[in-house]
């Protein structure tokens, strides 16, 4: 069964229920009622023709047929009347049905002790009303009441249940057809309601299916936030775009690390063409050996830059799982300055003007820091005109307030490192910090790196809790600003760090 019609089976099965009992409650209260209008009119039929039966009888010992039937006149009762010798007098109103073939006295017993839950009737001479019971004759029945007179003369007064029984039947029957016209109702109502209830439930199915099939962009109908179809939409929409962005990163995920394992073979396809190139050469003997030196200074370098492009992977790869860092207190100012002076040691001739603070206190991995700024400066002088300017500029951020600190811990900083270059258009830029991504004119020029060092200027910043931003524009130079945050706490601690680092990188 589906939920619509489960659901429905039990609206209409407890309306059936609902309906069944106050029917039920409502026939046995007419019946009681009924009953006790029959008791009250027994209750009655002790005055029988404006006159108490006893003194009827009194007055008339001889009393007969006729006698009893002016007395008892057009009504429902059934009159018996047992003598002191035996014979039994029976009389029954015109308005009553025929008398059973033996009489109820005999049912009923001496004493008044009904045949169907009979009650004892009262001695003659008590002032008390005689009690009613129940007689069943011939399938019949009857409620009556008797009283014992004086001479030994017995008398018995009833009335037939089948009025009672007939009216308690024809109520029991509009009942059952106003309840069948009542469930029939509320099933089409509920069938109809549940139809336009559950709706939204078979727009989930639909959307559901459709996404199964591979449209990922669909979303369930929202409803109304106050009921469950509408906060259950809500939730599945929610839960929806957070599976859609998954998969979407997971799809960019496995483009990157294909994309990452092609541009690594490149990169190093190259330097082992190299080696193997001119040891085929030194062992073929077709070096000359004069030359032979030469050829094997050029093996040794292409091993040394496979062994950089190899380090520089694995760095990479520990900053990718995301250990935690060993953070220490450090001047960022002196490593910047030691930086700056390695820049100028490799390019005597280029103008370089750096502003730097006397101190500048940071918290984080030291040699991780200093090959970033390595990195940074690097760039710039591979990238660049032997005659651009460089210009580095160091500004410290101080930490946020901390009263219940004892003393102010190392804060953050802002590092800006200026080229007056050629510039980069924006769609250089947009990728600067892609792995293995190298401009065309880098490469054209003879001054292509790895590709990974600015790459791994971001990463390291990232494992820092800070950002690096470029800003370029052709002809008018490139800013790389690097934002290191004042740490959360102005306590140095030390813990783990993701590779040897403080190697030098080739720069972007």
């Amino acid at each position: 069964m589906t939920l619509r019609l489960k659901l429905m089976a039990g609206l209409v099965a407890l309306c059936a229920l609902g309906l069944a009992v106050a029917g039920t409650a409502s026939a046995f209260a007419l019946r009681s009622y009924l009953y006790d209008r029959v008791d009250q009119q027994l209750g009655r039929a002790e005055v029988l023709g404006r006159l108490p039966l006893a003194a009827l009888l009194t007055r008339s010992p001889t009393l007969d047929r006729a006698g009893v039937e002016r007395a008892v006149g057009p009504t429902d009762y059934l009159v018996e009347i047992r003598r002191p010798n035996g014979t039994v007098l029976r009389v029954a109103g015109s308005a009553s049905p025929p008398p059973p073939a033996a009489p109820l006295l005999n049912l009923a017993g001496s004493g008044g002790a009904g045949g169907v839950g009979g009650d004892v009737g009262t001695r003659a001479g008590s002032s008390k009303p005689s009690p009613t019971f129940t007689v069943v004759s011939d399938g019949k029945r009857y409620r009556a009441v008797q009283r014992d007179f004086p001479g030994g003369t017995r008398v018995l007064v009833a009335l037939p249940l089948r009025p009672v029984a007939d009216t308690v039947r024809r109520l029991v029957r509009i009942e059952l057809a106003v309840g069948a016209a009542v469930l029939a109702a509320v099933a089409a109502l509920a069938w109809l309601w549940l139809t336009r209830g559950l709706r939204p439930l078979r727009e989930m199915v639909g959307t559901a299916a459709a996404i199964a099939g591979g449209d990922l962009d669909r979303r369930v109908p929202a409803g109304p936030p106050s009921s469950e179809t509408g906060q259950l939409a809500a939730a599945l929409n929610a839960m929806l775009g957070q599976i859609q962005a998954a998969f979407a990163a997971r799809v960019a995920s496995q483009e990157q690390v294909r994309r990452f394992a092609a541009d690594a073979s490149h990169e190093l396809r190259t330097p082992l063409t190299s080696i193997r190139g001119y040891a085929d050469l030194l062992r073929a003997g077709m070096v000359p050996p004069d030359e032979a030196d030469q050829a094997l200074r050029r093996i040794q370098q292409e091993a040394a830059r496979m062994g950089n492009l190899v380090d520089d992977l694995l760095y990479l790869a520990h900053l990718d799982e995301q250990r935690p860092m060993r953070r220490a207190e450090l001047d960022l100012a002196g490593l910047v300055r030691d930086a700056v002076a390695d820049l100028r040691a490799a390019a005597p001739d280029r103008p370089v003007r750096a502003e730097l603070p006397a101190s500048c206190p940071v918290l984080g991995d030291p040699d991780a820091l200093r090959q970033l700024v390595g990195n940074l400066l690097t760039n710039a002088r591979v990238h660049t005109p032997s005659d651009a300017a460089v210009e580095v500029r160091l500004h410290a951020v101080p930490p946020p307030a901390d009263a219940e600190a004892p003393e102010p811990g190392p804060g953050g900083a802002e590092l800006d490192v200026i080229d007056h270059g050629p510039g980069m258009p924006p769609e250089v830029a947009d990728h600067v910090f892609d792995r293995f991504y190298r401009a065309a004119n880098s490469r054209a020029g003879g001054r292509g790196g790895s590709g990974l060092g600015l790459s791994i200027v971001a990463a390291t910043t990232r494992a820092h809790g800070g950002r690096v931003e470029v800003t370029s524009a052709v002809g008018a130079g490139t800013t790389f600003r690097l934002l290191l945050p004042p740490p959360a706490t102005g306590r140095p601690s030390d813990g783990g760090r993701p590779s040897d680092g403080g190697r030098p990188s080739d720069g972007g």
